[in-house]
C-alpha cells in the first residue's frame, strides 16, 4: 500500500507551521490541513455586512470566518481562537516574548530557558521580529499610548509583592517596519510581499496590508517555495479533520470542507502532527477516544488547562489624548517579577498597552455620542433651515458661503476613544482546568478562577495604578463581575510529561501509546508561560522538529516495502 504522505499536519498555527516547514526541509512530503481559508492581502472583512458574515467561526450557524468564541456556562472562562492559514498569527498582537527562566519550574524533560534560547533565536529570525522602533523612527515615535505606558511605569508605586522593580519594555514584534513610507511594499527575507506598518491598529482583525509577519508569510511561504530535491508541502485550506485512525504502521485521516460536512475526504500518512491549538487538538483527541478510534489515549487527555492569566481592562477619561487607534495593537509592556503563590508556584505577569482600529472608534463614537457633536449637528441643521426660510421669504441675509467648518463641527470629535487606553494583562495562573466532552459531543472547559485569584487581584491593582497615573478611571471587563475572563491564550489539555504517568505526550511531542502521532501546539505546554505564549509554542515546535531525523532514500524504500 502506497501512502499519500509521509506526514499530515493538522492546523497551521505556531506549532503546525513550524513543523510543516522543518519536515519539508528534511525531505518529507507533507500535507498541511487547515479548517479555515487563506486570507490574502485586502481580503479580511471590514464592511459591516462582511464582518457579520465573515469575521466569526460558527459552522453550526453558517459562519466560516476568522475567529471562534467559545463560552461554557458552567466555567469561568471564554476562549478566543483563530481559523485561517497561519492560525493564531492572523489575529494575535504580534508579541514574541521569551518565557522567563523561573517559569520553567516543573517542566519535564529538562526544559529550561537556556535549552530553548537557540530555538527562540531561530523563530525570531524566521519571523523577523524586533522591538517597536519607538526610540529610533520619528513616524513610530508619534504613538501616544506607548509614551503614556512608559511614563506610567516610572511613576507607579511598586507592588508590595515585587521581587524587582517593574520594568517598561519594548517587546519584540512580528511586524514589518522596513520601507520608505507607510504601506510601502517590499519583499521579506523569504520572498513574500509585505507592507510597512501604517499604525492602523487592525492587527487583531487581520492585517489587510500584510504588515504583520504572519506564519503564512514566512514558515509556510518558505515551505511552499523550497527548491526541488527537498520534500513537498501540499496545503489544503477549508479542511476540517473529523477522524484520526491508527492502522498499525500508518494513520488514516478523514476531513471535510466545513460548508459540506457530509462529503468526506480520506488521506493516509505514515505519521500525523496534530497542531489545532489547545482547544482544537484536545477536542479532536477527546472525540477520537470516545469513538474508539484512539482508545489508548491516557488519563492526562484534557488536563492541565489554563488561560495564561489573560485579563482585559480599560482606562477611560484620561487627562491627555492617547489615541489608541494610532499604532500596532501592542507596542509596550511592563514586566513584573513577583513573589510566589503561597505553595511556591512562581508568579509574574506582563501588562501591555493595546490599540484598536479606527472603525471601532467610529462605532464607539456613534454609540456614545458627545455633546460637541450633538450641538454641532443641531447648529448645522438650524443654519440650513434658516437659509431655506430666508430663501422662501426672499429675505436677504449676510451668510458664510464656505460651510466646511459647520459640517466638521457636526462630527463627533471622538473624545471618548481618544482619552482612553486598553490594557492587556497576562501572567501565571494555575493550570488546573479540565477539558471534557458533553453528551452532545460539544467540548467544554471547566476552570475555576478562585485558585488563581492571587494573579488576577495583583493584575487589577496594577491596572488601577496605571489608570491613576494617567488621570483616568479604571474599568474592569464587565464579565469579571460574573467571575468570567476571556482567554485569548488558551494552553494545555494535552500536557507533556516524562512518562505516561505524568503526561499525554513525551517531551518530543509524541503521544504515549501511539508511535508516529504527535501533538505540537499550545496544548502540550504543562504550565502557563506568563508572557505572550506564541514564541514559546513555536520554539518548542522547533525543538521537536529538530529531533526528527532527515528522510533518506533508504528510509523511503524501507517505508514503501513495509506498506506494499
Amino acid at each position: 500500500m502506497k501512502l499519500d504522505f509521509d506526514y499530515v499536519v493538522i492546523g497551521s498555527g505556531f506549532g503546525g507551521s513550524v513543523m510543516s516547514c522543518r519536515l519539508v526541509e528534511k525531505g518529507y512530503n507533507v500535507c498541511l490541513l487547515e479548517r479555515g481559508r487563506q486570507w490574502k492581502m485586502h481580503e479580511f472583512p471590514r464592511r459591516p455586512n462582511e464582518i457579520q458574515d465573515n469575521m466569526f467561526w460558527d459552522p453550526e450557524d453558517g459562519k466560516y470566518g476568522l475567529m471562534e468564541f467559545r463560552d461554557t456556562p458552567d466555567s469561568d472562562v471564554m476562549t478566543l481562537t483563530a481559523s485561517g492559514l497561519g492560525g493564531g498569527s492572523l489575529i494575535y498582537a504580534n508579541v514574541l516574548y521569551r518565557m522567563p527562566e523561573e517559569f520553567f519550574a516543573g517542566w519535564p524533560g529538562g526544559f529550561t530557558r537556556r535549552k530553548l534560547d537557540p530555538y527562540y533565536d531561530r523563530v525570531t529570525t524566521m519571523m523577523e521580529a524586533r522591538p517597536y522602533p519607538f526610540n529610533t523612527d520619528p513616524y513610530y515615535q508619534d504613538t501616544p499610548k506607548t509614551a503614556a505606558l512608559k511614563k506610567a511605569s516610572v511613576q507607579m508605586q511598586q507592588n508590595p509583592a515585587a521581587l524587582t522593580p517593574a520594568e517598561f519594555q519594548l517587546p519584540p514584534l512580528a511586524v514589518r517596519f522596513e520601507g520608505e513610507f507607510p504601506g510601502h511594499q517590499t519583499l521579506n527575507s523569504h520572498g513574500a510581499v509585505q507592507s510597512k506598518c501604517n499604525k492602523c491598529g487592525e492587527c487583531d482583525l487581520g492585517c489587510n496590508i500584510h504588515a504583520k509577519n504572519t506564519l503564512d508569510l514566512n514558515y509556510i511561504f518558505r515551505a511552499r517555495n523550497l527548491k526541488s530535491g527537498m520534500g513537498h508541502l501540499d496545503v489544503r485550506t477549508q479542511a476540517e479533520v473529523s477522524k484520526i485512525e491508527h492502522l498499525g504502521d500508518h494513520y488514516k485521516i478523514t476531513f471535510h470542507v466545513p460548508q459540506f460536512p457530509s462529503q468526506e475526504i480520506v488521506l493516509t500518512a505514515k505519521k500525523v502532527v496534530l497542531s489545532a491549538g489547545s482547544v482544537g487538538s484536545t477536542s479532536l483527541l477527546l472525540k477520537m477516544k470516545k469513538s474508539g478510534s484512539l482508545p489508548k489515549l491516557n488519563r492526562w487527555l484534557g488536563q492541565k488547562w489554563c488561560g495564561n492569566g489573560d485579563l482585559l481592562g480599560m482606562v477611560l477619561n484620561t487627562n491627555d489624548n492617547f489615541d489608541p487607534t494610532n499604532g500596532p495593537v501592542i507596542t509596550g509592556a511592563i514586566k513584573y517579577s513577583l513573589k510566589n503563590y503561597p505553595d511556591g508556584f512562581p508568579h509574574g505577569m506582563y501588562l501591555e498597552d493595546a490599540g484598536f482600529p479606527n472603525m471601532i472608534a467610529w462605532y464607539a463614537s456613534g454609540k456614545v455620542p458627545q455633546i460637541t457633536g450633538i450641538t454641532g449637528a443641531l447648529c448645522l441643521m438650524g443654519s440650513t433651515l434658516k437659509k431655506f426660510f430666508c430663501k422662501v421669504l426672499r429675505i436677504k441675509i449676510k451668510t458664510e458661503i464656505n460651510v466646511g467648518d459647520q459640517f466638521a463641527s457636526a462630527l463627533d470629535r471622538g473624545t471618548f476613544t481618544r482619552k482612553a487606553m486598553v490594557l492587556l494583562g497576562m501572567g501565571r495562573d494555575r493550570s488546573d482546568g479540565v477539558v471534557s466532552l458533553q453528551d452532545d459531543g460539544q467540548t467544554v472547559i471547566n476552570w475555576d478562577i478562585k485558585t488563581s485569584e492571587l494573579h488576577f487581584d495583583r493584575m487589577r491593582e496594577e491596572m488601577k495604578k496605571v489608570a491613576e497615573n494617567l488621570g483616568g478611571t479604571f474599568m474592569d471587563n464587565p464579565l469579571t463581575h460574573l467571575d468570567k475572563v476571556i482567554a485569548v491564550h488558551p494552553l494545555g489539555g494535552c500536557p507533556m510529561g516524562d512518562s505516561a504517568e505524568t503526561g499525554l505526550v513525551n517531551t518530543h511531542g509524541e503521544v504515549f501509546g501511539y508511535e508516529g502521532l504527535y501533538v505540537v501546539d499550545g496544548s502540550i505546554l504543562p504550565t502557563s508561560t506568563g508572557t505572550n505564549p506564541s514564541l514559546t509554542i513555536a520554539a518548542v515546535a522547533e525543538f521537536i522538529a529538530e529531533q526528527i531525523p532527515a528522510k533518506s532514500a533508504h528510509q523511503d524504500l524501507k517505508t514503501e516495502q513495509r506498506t506494499t
